[in-house]
């Protein structure tokens, strides 16, 4: 059972509806009463209506100037929304009749606003306050529900601007010219300054996104409110054999769905009332970067939780590659408020210290998408479009500085902020500069990349890369830097000067005893420029040293492009036998490297490579060996022949065993069990058989029970058809792959579809339509009819099952039970279950009829990134489908239930097509009797345990 649209609340804001309005709004004066602030803080309020209504996204701009994206025509138009400018105290309309407005960043002498499909350059001319210049910079971003649209647009450090694309993706181009397109589907988007170049980058944010001081990034979606883009999409484009699952990671300590602490109570609800207490709504992740905070605040994060109407703190440290991020406040918030009308949606750090915060002040803020039809009814939708607060925060004892008047300034003035602690001015001053493209800033900016603090260096540094001003010898002294940190940066810039500078090379291969992990993980990117033994000696070195940072092994990875067998040969036997799971890991993924490669060179090499040094199929050997099963298959390669060639044929002969005993293993990794049953199908043994339908029983791992039908063939398809009673969904699903892929097993299928032994629910709907195009008409008939439904009204089906529960009593206990049978193979809550669609611990509170109507009719409303797709590949008996958990330039990664992952390289789709249909089938009433939904309905809305 799916529930993958249960609160897959997007950008914006958004999570649980009211059901009821509970009490009025507050006036202004009356809502700073409300707050809590931590320790030492106080707010203070800034703006609010009339001159201020709907706020969602703020910037200031170089004179201190603040634009703010009013989404007044939010939740369903018609279009309505304005860009509001505030200049001493007064507030202009800057721009009016903007659909759906969701960003805004100041850009020459204006404003870049998002505003789907387009993204708008608007600007004042004549000096009225209002913008006479409205242009289409990019147009194509997907339109479709206000709370997935694209946003978030920021001045990087690296001269790009990067936006998020809501989750909604597009296919992108210039302005309103004919041009070419670029996908963004899962992933975020940069441009340069001047609008020459668009692509996509790693990363799906939801709404905002946010970077360190050092260019790292940060992204949110309603769930998890923290997010680090790992690996750069450059760099993993360079190797087409290169498969990576994710390019993310959630870096909460406290998990995705975390605990919230709100002061506000949950609003009141036609059934009893329970405390939800979790993050359903987390937008606009900020990393604070001003100086007022004092040093214990820099580079905290902070994320609004609009349902909750609080603002949440972290504090973010670095782990590897990535980040971790933990509590600023135990059992507290940053800021909260009692007040339900209370939105915090965006947060925005000023050139003054002071953290921002746009209170869009609703009543209801959930999407008419996500709230039954019934509900909307009893609310107004509207309730609080007539207002919006703009507030900020600082510590007691705070005064605001001089504010900035920077447009006037000449270039060495500008650089001269480069020093400045608070990064608004370092950032503002490197966005004008490149505006500018002033050459008189040059020579400042040398002296300042010499002889500056190291954040002064840094941003000396890349407005001399955007002026097209940096020297190889600026660079080869960043190599050298005293602080990693601008090494890193270093590592970046030499990278487009690799190969017309032999210094530049040797200075790079002169940092292999490199001591940070972050400079580590850039130098393994960076090496992949570099060509011969020196730089593979220091790319081993690197893994071996940072084998337990799974980020730094694939950025070597997407170095060692055809070198893979070679880099094995580089780790010390003892760490191989020792066998550790990061080692077997690497191992794999390097044989998984070789095999896609499709070249039988390479392929024959990594064989020699396995028995070097010994004859015993160690558990290393046959983790690699068996790494190479998928990738031969689908490249359609003769094993045999490959083994042949290697001269290999007689030693990996005797291995057979060592696979078999693998496979059957259950103390084995499942990852290596299921390897060693593809390598095993490749070259079966007479025992083979028997072995894999032993494994075929509940107490074995699903993607363990998978990979056994799948050794086994569509020969022993009637077989495997035989056990279907004992078999889980996952099983059934590749049980029937396996039958439909052979004319004889075919009709056994429709046999078992009139008898009811295999429900309509159960087929997917690529296998529907091919038993509805069978050669026979009579097996046509026979299927059009078992496949006819008692009722396609799913409202009909609604009513009737929710006149039922609602007379009945549920039992939570009976209810978890429930959940674990037909719900946690895609969902997760208390810790059981998996996370393929939306968390479930956000629907505590949430009313029954509700979540009966998402159980019942779950293709009501699929959010994006829940959609299905299939997906077919060569020598595969049947495609392969899910939701697309992660892409990059060389493969997506699809996920379906148990969280069962396959990545495919991009070069061996075949077709991929889209259903606008959840992975939750309709008719799950077939199965579920009325008191189980009431059980199962009792366990969902008690939410976690506590």
């Amino acid at each position: 059972m799916n529930f993958i649209r249960l609160l897959a609340v997007a950008p914006l804001l958004f999570g649980l509806a009211a059901s009821q309005e509970t009490s009025g709004p507050l006036s202004p004066k009356e809502a700073l009463k409300t707050f809590t602030v931590a320790k030492g803080f106080r707010i203070e309020l800034v703006a609010a209506e009339p001159d201020l209504l709907d706020p969602v996204a703020m910037a200031f701009d170089e004179d201190g100037r603040i634009y703010v994206a009013e989404m007044i025509d939010y939740p369903l138009g018609p279009p309505a929304g304005r860009i509001m400018r505030f200049e001493d105290g007064r507030a202009t309309v800057f721009a009016e009749k903007i659909p759906y407005p969701t960003g805004v960043m100041p850009w020459r002498g204006g404003v870049l606003v998002t505003a789907a499909p387009d993204i708008l350059f608007l600007k004042d001319t004549d000096g009225d306050g209002k913008a006479d210049v409205r242009e289409v910079v990019f147009t194509g971003f997907v339109e479709g529900n206000q709370q997935h649209r694209v946003n978030g647009l920021q001045f990087g450090l690296d001269n790009w601007i990067i936006g998020t694309n809501g989750d909604s993706g597009g296919n992108i181009r210039r302005g309103n010219v004919d041009g070419p397109k670029i996908s963004i589907s899962g992933r975020d988007y940069r441009f340069r300054p001047d609008y020459s170049g668009f692509e996509g980058v790693a990363g799906r944010g939801q709404f905002s996104n946010t970077f360190d001081d050092w260019g790292n990034r940060f992204i949110n979606d309603n769930s998890n409110h923290i997010r680090h883009p790992v690996l750069p999409l450059k760099y993993l484009a360079r190797n087409p054999n290169l498969a990576v699952a994710a390019v993310e990671e959630g870096i909460s300590d406290h998990g995705g769905s975390s605990q919230v602490f709100p002061t506000s109570k949950l609003q009141e609800r036609p059934n009893d009332h329970f405390a939800a207490g979790r993050f359903t709504s987390a937008c606009s992740v900020t990393i604070y970067r001003g100086a007022a905070f004092g040093p214990e605040f820099q580079g905290n994060a902070f994320t609004c939780e609009p349902v909750h109407n609080l603002v949440h703190r972290d504090v973010v440290v670095s782990k590897g590659a990535s980040f971790v991020a933990k509590r600023g406040e135990e059992k507290s918030e940053f800021l909260s408020s009692t007040d339900n009308w209370c939105r915090p949606v965006n947060l925005c750090g000023g050139p003054d210290g002071a953290l921002y915060v746009l209170d869009m002040y609703r009543a209801v803020i959930e999407h008419p998408q996500w709230i039954p039809l019934e509900m909307q009814k009893r609310v107004n939708l509207r309730a609080g479009s007539d207002m919006g607060r703009m507030y900020r925060i600082v510590p007691d004892g705070w005064k605001p500085g001089p504010p900035p008047r920077m447009s006037k300034q000449s270039a060495a003035e500008l650089v001269a902020h480069f020093e400045n602690p608070n990064a608004w001015w370092r950032a503002t001053a490197q966005r004008l500069l490149i505006e500018r493209q002033d050459k008189s800033a040059v020579d400042p900016l040398r002296k300042m990349a010499a002889a500056a603090s190291p954040l002064a260096r840094l941003h000396a540094l890349w407005t001399l890369e955007g002026l097209g001003a940096l020297e190889d010898g600026t660079i080869l002294a960043a190599l050298k830097d005293a602080d990693p940190g601008i090494r890193e940066q270093g590592l970046r810039l030499a990278e487009s000067r690799i190969a017309g500078s032999k210094a530049m090379a040797e200075s790079i291969l002169a940092m292999a005893g490199e001591t940070s992990p972050r400079v580590r993980f850039q130098l393994a990117f960076t090496l992949g420029y570099l060509e011969g033994p020196a730089a593979l000696e220091m790319l081993a070195a690197i893994v071996i040293r940072d084998i337990d940072d799974k980020w730094t092994r694939l950025a070597a990875l997407s170095s060692v492009k055809d070198l893979s067998s070679r880099l094995l040969s580089k780790i010390p036997a003892d760490v191989l036998d020792k066998g550790a799971p990061s080692t077997l890991d690497l191992v794999r993924q390097l044989g998984e490297l070789a095999g896609s490669s499709r070249d039988e060179a390479q392929i024959v090499e990594w064989l020699q490579a396995l028995t070097v040094g010994s004859s015993a199929p160690t558990r290393w050997r046959l983790v690699a060996l068996s790494a190479l099963g998928p990738a031969i298959r689908r490249g359609g390669l003769k094993l045999d022949a490959l083994l042949t060639k290697s001269g290999t044929t007689e030693k990996i002969g005797e291995w057979k065993a060592g696979l078999l005993e693998t496979a059957v293993d259950s103390g084995r990794e499942v990852a290596d069990r299921v390897s060693a049953m593809e390598m095993l199908s490749l070259m079966p043994l007479p025992e083979m058989a028997s072995a894999m339908e032993k494994l075929l029983q509940p107490k074995e791992p699903p993607q363990v029970q998978v990979a056994a039908v799948r050794a086994l063939g569509t020969d022993a398809a009637a077989r495997l058809l035989d056990g279907w009673a004992r078999y889980t969904a996952p099983v059934r699903r590749e049980v029937l792959a396996a039958c439909l892929a052979k004319p004889g097993t075919t009709e056994g299928v429709v046999d078992r579809l009139e008898k009811g032994e295999i429900r309509v629910v159960e087929l997917e709907p690529h296998q529907k339509e091919a038993l509805l195009k069978h050669p026979s008409g009579g097996v046509r008939e026979r299927v059009k009819k078992a496949l006819a439904s008692k009722s396609d009204d799913r409202e009909q089906v609604i009513q009737e099952i929710w006149a039922k529960v609602e007379k009945l009593k549920g039992d939570p206990v009976a209810g978890e039970k429930v959940y674990m049978t037909s719900c946690s193979t895609c969902h997760r809550l208390n810790g059981q279950g998996y996370e393929v669609g939306a968390s479930l611990s956000s629907v505590a509170g949430r009313e029954k009829r509700a979540l009966l109507t998402d159980i019942l009719d779950p293709n009501r409303a699929v959010a994006p990134q829940y959609q299905v797709y299939l997906v077919k590949i060569p020598n595969a008996r049947d495609p392969v489908s899910g939701i697309i958990a992660a892409e990059t330039p060389t493969s997506i990664t699809l996920r379906r239930a148990n969280a069962e992952e396959t990545v495919v390289l991009r070069r061996d789709i075949l077709e991929i097509k889209a259903y606008t249909a959840s992975l939750m089938p309709e008719g799950i009433e077939a199965n579920v009797t009325a008191q189980n939904f009431a059980d199962l309905l009792e366990f969902l809305q008690r939410g976690p345990a506590k």
